[in-house]
């Protein structure tokens, strides 16, 4: 592991995070590819003026009215770097100047704001914190904590308690987050859990009960980490994680799944999509197409945000519950 310094435990928990391969877009092993289909890098640290070597991770999307993406991800010194994409395909980008967040925040996730504009999520020491922006470039950090380690129940067990988190919203109007606990550096692979909370506004939260995914969840119980929620035009969230359980998880290859819940809280099936990918980030272009943007990283190249094309998720095969 390189040397990382200022970015303190956010650069050492994206390296745990991103899956290191022997190339930059490893190859899966025979029969071992996904249910997506792997385009490649889109974005690297020579893109930030980042040194080789050094992360580039966590990347999150946003759709703009114009059809094209703007990406933002966490950049090694930098903090939270953006770029947006040179047509409504989504894959090829042009870094924008300056950073949106400072160094020190990390795994962002980006949602539209109910009162216009853009909310972004991100970790800091202790927890979720979020910040605002009007235009998505220039963003000022809301005061206090989303969800706090404590709140999470993940104090004692990780670095800084959770992954950037992932809000959608319901039906009813409310927002679910979706947010996992972090690895700890140098700690082996598994044992991680996804957990949700409840808002009204995106600003406070109400952590639920339970896991979702993971060591404590009624079904689907192997290690899962960092989420990102899809909601679905059936009302179904499909939740995409990555799945790292160092063989504990038999015969399944290691790199994201997702899984489709009719309430958004019971996950009972899920499909394996790219190998030895993590940090993903799903996302419906304006033509329809669902993409996948995802980290890995590469000791000689570093991490590198990369895009597959992924088919829509099956209707789930758990009934509702009536979620709020």
């Amino acid at each position: 592991m390189p040397t990382l310094p200022r970015a303190g435990v956010f650069v050492l928990a994206a390296l745990c995070l991103l899956p290191c391969a022997a190339g930059a877009q490893a190859p899966p092993p025979e029969g071992a590819a996904g249910a997506c289909t792997i385009v490649g890098p889109v974005l690297g640290p020579s893109d930030f003026g980042v040194a080789a070597g050094q992360p580039v991770a966590d990347a999150t999307a946003a759709l703009l009215p114009d059809g094209r993406v703007r990406l933002y991800t966490y950049a090694q010194g930098r903090g939270i770097v953006s770029a947006i994409s040179l047509t409504t395909e989504g894959a090829s980008f042009a870094a924008e100047a300056g950073s949106r967040l400072p160094d020190g925040s990390g795994m962002p996730r980006i949602v539209a704001s109910p009162s216009g504009g853009w909310r972004l999520y991100f970790s800091s020491g202790g927890g979720i914190k979020s910040a605002a922006s009007a235009d998505g470039l220039t963003f000022t950090i809301e005061n206090g904590f989303r969800v706090t380690q404590e709140a999470a129940g993940f104090t004692g067990t990780t670095v800084s308690a959770t992954t950037g988190p992932t809000v959608i919203r319901l039906a009813s109007g409310r927002y679910r987050m979706y947010f996992s606990d972090l690895p700890r550096p140098g700690d082996p692979p598994g044992g991680h859990r996804i957990k949700s909370a409840l808002s009204s506004d995106q600003l406070t939260w109400t952590v639920e009960p339970g896991v979702r995914i993971g060591p404590g969840a009624p079904v689907l119980a192997d290690s899962a980490e960092h989420p990102f929620a899809l909601a679905n035009a059936d009302g179904s969230v499909t939740l995409y994680y990555g799945k790292f359980t160092g063989g504990s998880g038999g015969a399944s290859p290691e790199g994201l799944y997702h899984s489709t819940s009719a309430d958004g809280l019971g996950f009972e099936q899920e499909t394996y999509d790219v190998f030895f990918g993590n940090d993903p980030d799903a996302l419906r272009l304006a033509d329809g197409t669902l993409v996948l943007y995802y980290g890995q990283f590469d000791p000689q190249v570093g991490g590198t945000i990369n895009l597959a094309r992924c088919p829509e998720p099956t209707a789930a095969a758990t009934p509702s519950r009536g979620a709020p």
